[in-house]
């Protein structure tokens, strides 16, 4: 979707008391919006609503950037909002996608990020609140632009859609942890001479997770990749099918998921996983929610040649147990890799 760089928007913003929260301000205004600066929690609620909020992480009042979406959305308030924040924990990611926050923009921030994201959030906008008897989505959307944060980001913000609709931690380490292997895939490779976006989607069907991540950047022969990673059929391999290699990112992926789509071609590339949410015996009851709880595709590395030392790994938190278990092991016949 192309977003119009020139639309003026009516926007509340509210913060920490600063010279930099003045200076964020003015930039709005530059760029042709209108700006309300609101002081605290009060002042938002009593004033009519915008076509969007900024909201830091604190207001002036003390009042938390998330406790007031929370109170935005009680009175019913749909305006997107967009938030910011330094180094906003796993538990706030959960917390704005449970209140519908349209997007978390971090500090310091980078020239132009945040105009993307209230771009992004008034293409998004819709003109009346959504009926109450609307089912709750099953699916999320998110955009990130192809840089190295993005890769954290995009697997600790998919991480919470699927906490919040009920998926374990074995398997959202698992998904969380190939889809920053592919998004580490299109920021090096398909972004590798100019910067793009990147859009991943989610979808929880029943015990079934439909991952897909697209770019428009520099494509590649997929089944000539496919190739390379195979082991050539040398005296004394094993017959039969064999498993990807763990030391690619595409390999680890297609270890960690059940079945897996790509297209590539000039104009980008398509990737859709598919995972089963099949029983787990770990006890998740005590489960640590941590925004480190899956493998970037730096730590999968580390962890291939730690198990080629021959180090020992029986101290990893169970939570891991299921995604090192698909990283060492083979490819099972029921799972397929499609490559058009």
């Amino acid at each position: 979707m192309t977003h119009e760089p020139h639309i003026r928007l009516r926007i509340a913003y509210g913060d920490q008391p600063s010279r930099r929260t003045e200076v964020l301000g003015e930039t709005l205004r530059n760029q042709g919006h209108e700006v309300l600066l609101h002081p605290d929690k009060n002042a938002f609620l009593s004033a009519p609503e915008p076509d969007l909020y900024v909201i830091g992480r604190a207001l002036a009042d003390g009042t938390g950037g998330l406790d007031l979406l929370a109170a935005l959305r009680e009175v019913g308030r749909r305006a997107p909002v967009v938030l910011i924040d330094e180094q906003p924990s796993f538990e706030d990611m959960r917390r704005a996608v449970e209140l519908g926050a349209a997007d978390f923009v971090l500090r310091p921030l980078e020239p132009g990020v945040l105009a993307v994201a209230i771009a992004r959030a008034a293409d998004a906008r819709t003109p009346a609140p959504r009926p109450i008897e609307t089912p709750p989505s099953h699916a999320c959307e998110r955009r990130y632009t192809s840089d190295a944060a993005s890769v954290g980001r995009a697997a600790r913000e998919i991480s919470a859609f699927l906490v919040n609709e009920g998926v374990v931690s074995a398997h959202r380490v698992r998904i969380a942890s190939a889809l920053a292997e592919l998004v580490d895939n299109a920021c090096r490779h398909a972004y590798a001479r100019a910067p793009g976006e990147i859009v991943v989607c989610a979808e929880v069907e029943g015990a079934r997770v439909h991952l897909e991540i697209v770019d428009q950047g520099r494509g590649f022969d997929a089944q000539r990749a496919r190739l390379e990673r195979v082991p050539a059929a040398l005296p004394g391999a094993r017959r039969g099918r064999s498993a990807p290699s763990s030391s690619t990112g595409l390999g680890r992926v297609e270890r960690l998921c059940e079945a897996c789509e790509i297209d590539s071609g000039p104009g980008g590339t398509r990737v859709r996983l598919f995972f089963e949410l099949t029983p787990v015996r770990f006890d998740e009851e005590a489960e640590h929610l941590s925004q480190t709880d899956f493998l970037d595709p730096s730590k999968a590395r580390e962890l291939v040649a730690s198990l080629r030392r021959g180090d020992d790994l029986s101290r990893v938190q169970p939570s891991l147990v299921l995604t090192i278990g698909r990283i060492i092991g083979g490819l099972s016949p029921e799972r397929s890799i499609r490559r058009r």
